[in-house]
């Protein structure tokens, strides 16, 4: 297994391995969509129920009051539970796609522990943890001061540790990124423009605006959370801009899935572009 694990991906296997989860990935949001679209039928139902209950004589706890009471809860909870799903599984995905691009361009290999790095769901051995990138140092410290002080990080989560646990694993790829926004980390201006120096125009494009579309959305959730900190009454412009923001921060999945995609479809000609260059980001 550590053999496998650290054995050197093809660039056909990696291509290849980036399609499947693409279509895993828009298989997994249809079924998230599909889970949030039975919530909102069957609340529309409870409202229904409610409004109706004056008029309707009997038992206020009747069977099917509470049937239905249960059915929304439980809808509730599975379209919950689709949201974190897909959020880990496309945050994978990116990950898998984002090392993938970074080594074409170095012209470094990649090892298939590293794509399987964040994969949800799954455990790790020490020896394939080992092949993993180690833990950002800021990380490290504030997980230690989180566990000294006996409280959980700011995300309410399970403190980060290096061990074999897909949570602690994320953690462990993408420090605070994760932790503050629930996101992969990505790459910085100046990475991001080492990364795409000669990458095709129309591919270049397309990585730049989908990454900037992540970035928006994450912010949003920041700025959200400044805004629910003021106590003060909101003028009807800050209404809307919460509105707004919140519409924008429903969206990071998705988001983060098209910029997947983006550099998923835009590989191979990276990699072409690249293939006799030798650029580094020295």
């Amino acid at each position: 297994m550590a053999y496998e694990a650290a054995a050197e991906m093809t660039a056909d296997e990696i291509d290849e391995t980036l399609s499947a989860m693409a279509r895993a990935a828009t298989d997994l949001l249809q079924e998230c969509e599909a889970a949030q679209q039975r919530m909102e039928e069957w609340n529309d139902l409870s409202e229904a129920e409610i409004r109706d209950r004056a008029g309707q004589p009997g038992l206020p706890y009747r069977p099917e009051r509470v049937l239905l009471s249960l059915r929304l809860q439980l809808a509730t909870d599975s379209a919950k539970m689709y949201r974190v799903a897909a959020r880990e599984f496309v945050s994978w995905w990116a990950d898998a796609a984002m090392a993938a691009w970074k080594s074409s361009v170095l012209g470094t290999p990649i090892v298939r522990a590293r794509v399987g790095g964040a994969a949800p769901g799954t455990l790790m051995t020490k020896e394939e943890l080992a092949l993993l990138p180690a833990v950002d140092e800021h990380t490290r410290q504030l997980v230690e001061l989180s566990v000294f002080l006996g409280v959980p990080d700011a995300m309410g989560e399970t403190p980060v540790l290096p061990d074999d646990e897909p949570e602690a694993r994320r953690q462990r790829l993408w420090g605070d990124f994760w932790i503050e926004h629930r996101i992969p980390a990505l790459p910085e201006p100046q990475e991001l423009d080492l990364l795409l120096a000669h990458a095709p125009e129309h591919a270049a494009e397309c990585l730049r605006i989908t990454a900037a579309a992540v970035i928006q959305a994450a912010l949003a959730g920041q700025r959200i959370s400044e805004m629910e900190d003021n106590d003060g009454p909101w003028k009807s412009a800050e209404m809307a801009e919460y509105d707004c923001l919140s519409e924008q921060l429903s969206s990071v999945t998705t988001r983060l899935a098209d910029f997947a995609q983006a550099i998923t479809v835009s590989l191979p000609e990276v990699r072409a572009a690249h293939s006799d260059r030798g650029d580094d980001f020295g």
